[in-house]
């Protein structure tokens, strides 16, 4: 019944996005396709293709290459590679466990940013690829200095900074940097086209 249903859901997106671009309407055009494309490519990333343990253990063996630089010490379960054992210093001194997990993972905001890029219908697919590359891999980083920013904090204040360090500070963080990455691909690129387009239709239209 899911999987009915879910196809159902999945016809009706493509005809809508197909009877928007026919007709040019724009604006649902967009909002349509890159609301049901991310949430396919997250569907994709999650259940199908099985990304979310490649990227959370490719952010926690970042972390681990570096804090272990800096004589930070840290542990990676091999057989559950979004674990990350981070040692904690103050207080009473032992080993606490991070898992990332998909919402840790950034999965589903290069999902959101790739879905942006994707259904911009002013770009070619050629740009659209490479700002979508460019941009998943800012969106990583990020990630990785949100994760190094949490992991440091709870090594250097104990684990009772864990909440105010993920809920607060990571995510606020994230949350920034991540707007930054929109608008400085997605935005600033959109604004720019737009800006060409208006110089070459006014150029066209003097006596």
């Amino acid at each position: 019944m899911n999987l009915i249903l879910l196809s159902l859901i999945g016809i009706l997106w493509l005809l809508s996005i197909i009877f928007f671009k026919r007709f040019r309407i724009w604006i649902l055009y967009y909002l349509v396709g890159t609301v049901g494309f991310a949430y396919m490519l997250v569907g994709l990333f999650t259940h199908v293709f099985n990304f979310e343990p490649l990227v959370a253990h490719s952010i926690a063996l970042e972390i681990h290459d570096l804090l272990n630089f800096v004589a930070i010490p840290t542990e990676i379960f091999q057989h559950a590679p979004g674990t990350l054992l981070v040692l904690v210093v103050p207080q009473k001194v032992g080993w606490t466990a991070l898992q990332i997990g998909v919402e840790s993972s950034g999965l589903l905001e290069i999902s959101v940013l790739v879905s942006l890029v994707t259904f911009y219908p002013l770009w070619s697919w050629h740009k659209k690829m490479v700002l979508a590359v460019i941009g998943a891999a800012f969106t990583w980083l990020a990630n990785v200095a949100r994760m190094l920013i949490i992991v440091l904090m709870l090594h250097f204040f104990g684990n009772g900074v864990l909440f105010l360090a993920h809920t607060f500070i990571g995510k606020a963080f994230f949350f920034f940097v991540t707007i930054g990455i929109y608008w400085f691909l997605v935005t600033t690129n959109s604004l720019t086209e737009i800006k060409k387009k208006i110089s070459q239709t006014s150029s066209t239209v003097q006596p």
